[in-house]
Order: structure tokens, then C-alpha cells, then sequence
């Protein structure tokens, strides 16, 4: 069965953003996700993106569209980066977009994958096709899921969470699904969503905007394993412990101390809207093999 998908796109106002025409109908060709005991092919699809880029907006909602189509298959993460479109004004010359979401670790992923410097709205579906072909519009996303979600999986990972008030603990159970070999790194953050602040919108100033799947902290990256030989039914263990207030302390200070043009406007952070996000990577090639993502407050 054909499954469609038709897509929205803003036309470009200012030279920076992506131009792209719509709407328009893709055919994703029907395509059955592998399906490995009790665990599915995830993909992480990272928008990078910024609270004055005017079509920004089409990229979330060209991300929100995909996960309609394939559901919780699909996992999204939003990198606010750049001193142009993802600053904060300053206070003296406007009223709106006070808040700044940048991260560190959004600025170092940026740095690495040059995503911002081909302009905003960009991404990456998995990080596949690192070092040259990982950069994609949003009108290439899709296309690069179609293909991902035919890989067979050597990974499965659950998320466990057990969090009273600002304190508590994140377990990430890693699962070898296959005897495999290689060097393997897991990475483990945090990411907001139902944050309801400014956002360009083609050539409107939404106050009321929401923003999802905002990256908020990394919390660890680091080998899976000590030995780079996995053997299958294996189960790998990670705790972590979090403190969120220190964490959006974290956030202020880099925003105030460390960002350019930052303002230390970047607290707020409601926990009940709050997710983890897991995933491993291969330190070779750069490339996502298995994601997972669990509310960090059980509901």
C-alpha cells in the first residue's frame, strides 16, 4: 500500500533559509519496518533551526508530518544554533524573542556536521552519509527514512526513568541484537517540547509558537563498551544521575558567560514536558544505528 505524504513549505523572505516549493505528494513506496524481536528501526532526524529563520516553522512541521506517517519510529531533536537566526534580541531594541535556546552541545554539533553554514533551516537523518552527503534540506528527509527504515537493527534500547522533583536517575539498557563488532559510542540527552515562546513564521511574529523536541542538555557520550566484539543477547547497562536544576544552570550560565550575543535568558524548563533521548552511534563513520526516547516524568 502507498502510503502519502503532502508537505507545506513557506517561500523564502530572506536569503539565508532553504527555498522550497509546495505542496506537493511523495510516494514513500510502501516500505515494512524491520521488526527485530520486541525492538523496531528508530531514526533520529536532527532540525537544526532558529526562532527568527522564517521557514524554520516548515522544517518542524515537515518533521511533525514524517512522524505522523511512521509514528514513534521517528524521533526528533531541535538544535537552536547560530548567532544570526537562533540569538536572542536584546533587550533594549524589542520586547520578543528574549529567550535562547542554544545549547553548547548544539553549537559543538553544529561546528562539526556544518549544518548552519549552508543556511537554516538543515539537517540530518541519522547523521547517514557523514562526511559529505549528511547535509539535507527538509525535502530530503523523507527519502533518507525510506531508506533507513530497511536496515536491520544490531541494537535495541530501553529507557528507564525514576525522577522526584529535580533529582533522580536515567537507566539505559542497551540490548546486542546480533554478534557484531566495532566501536560504539552512546549518547544520552535531554530534549523539551510544549515550550511556548516567539517564532518567525514566514513573515509573521508568532508569540504563541511551540516549540518541540528541544534540545536542552547532553548528559553523556561516552563508548558503549570497553571491548569493541558485542555477542548477541548481551545486555549493557548505563545509570546516570541528574540534577535538572543544575543542568538549566548550566544553560543560563552558557547562554550569559559563553554564547555569543547570549543574554542568559535560557531557564524555565518544565520537567513534565521533558524526554530523554538514547542513541548509538559508530565513532567511524558518524552514523546513528539506534534510537530511543522516554518521557523523563513516567505518565
Amino acid at each position: 500500500m502507498k502510503n502519502i505524504i503532502t508537505l507545506f513549505s513557506f517561500i523564502l523572505i530572506i536569503t539565508s533559509c532553504d527555498v522550497v516549493e509546495g505542496p506537493y505528494e511523495i510516494d514513500t513506496g510502501g516500505v515494512t519496518p524491520t521488526d527485530t524481536n520486541t525492538y523496531v528501526k528508530k531514526i533520529l532526524i536532527e532540525d537544526f533551526t532558529g526562532h527568527t529563520c522564517q521557514n524554520c516553522p516548515g522544517a518542524a512541521r515537515e518533521l511533525e508530518a514524517i512522524h505522523d506517517l511512521y509514528g514513534d519510529q521517528i524521533i526528533g531533536m531541535a538544535l537552536h544554533v547560530s548567532k544570526t537566526f537562533a540569538r536572542p534580541y536584546h533587550s533594549s531594541l524589542a520586547p520578543n524573542y528574549q529567550y535562547d535556546f542554544r545549547t553548547k552541545w548544539g553549537k559543538e554539533w553544529d561546528d562539526l556536521f556544518g549544518i548552519s553554514g549552508l543556511g537554516l533551516p538543515g539537517g540530518m537523518v541519522n547523521r547517514i552519509g557523514y562526511p559529505s552527503e549528511h547535509r539535507l534540506g527538509k525535502d530530503e528527509w523523507l527519502a533518507r527514512v525510506i531508506t533507513e527504515l530497511e536496515k536491520e537493527i544490531d541494537f535495541g534500547i530501553s529507557i528507564t526513568t525514576n525522577i522526584t522533583g529535580d533529582e533522580g536517575v536515567i537507566t539505559i539498557n542497551t540490548e546486542i541484537l546480533n554478534n557484531i563488532n566495532g566501536d560504539y559510542n552512546l549518547v544520552v540527552c535531554l530534549s523539551e517540547s510544549n515550550i511556548i515562546n516567539w517564532q518567525k513564521d514566514g513573515p509573521e511574529d508568532v508569540e504563541d509558537y511551540e516549540h518541540n523536541h528541544a534540545l536542552r542538555s547532553l548528559l553523556s557520550d561516552e563508548n558503549l563498551s570497553t571491548s569493541s566484539n558485542y555477542t548477541s543477547t548481551d545486555v549493557i547497562e548505563k545509570t546516570i544521575s541528574v540534577n535538572l536544576s543544575t543542568l538549566e544552570q548550566f544553560n543560563i550560565d552558557y547562554s550569559q558567560n559563553t554564547a555569543e550575543i547570549g543574554n542568559g535568558n535560557a531557564g524555565g524548563w518544565d520537567s513534565s514536558n521533558m524526554s530523554v533521548i538514547a542513541y548509538i552511534y559508530d565513532n567511524t563513520t558518524q552514523e546513528i544505528l539506534q534510537v530511543e526516547e522516554a518521557h523523563l516524568i513516567n505518565k
